[in-house]
């Protein structure tokens, strides 16, 4: 009798650790969902989505889900400009006119995106 006790508290652990194990994996897939509306997420050294469309007047936030530092810098100079973002941290910019704006990072060239203002 107490052996068959001892294996039903075993496999209650087992179960416990199991579903435990589970559920910080689902948190940790959830960290590489898609952006919310008007977001960028920057991960995986890239700009996700590479193309967000928002209308006139929308704030954009991007936000650096990398380890290391990167940059929202505007193709044309002057248009918005983030300085380093680092690992967690937030930029955000509101576009007030219509139009195409071409972004990069300028620690990481090949990192490009855009934003259509309509």
């Amino acid at each position: 009798m107490r052996s068959l006790k001892k294996h039903s508290a075993r496999r209650s652990f087992l179960s416990i650790v199991s579903i435990s194990l589970v559920l910080l994996l689902m948190d940790c897939s959830s960290s590489n969902s898609a952006p919310p509306a008007n977001e960028v997420f920057i991960q995986g050294m890239a700009f996700s989505p590479s193309t967000l469309t928002v209308k006139a007047g929308t704030t954009v936030k991007w936000t650096n889900k990398d380890g290391v530092t990167h940059t929202v810098t505007s193709d044309t100079a002057g248009q918005f400009n983030s300085g380093n973002v680092a690992a967690n941290g937030v930029f955000s910019f509101m576009f007030m006119t219509v139009g195409t704006y071409n972004y990069h990072c300028s620690i990481h060239p090949s990192m490009i995106a855009k934003i259509v203002v309509n």
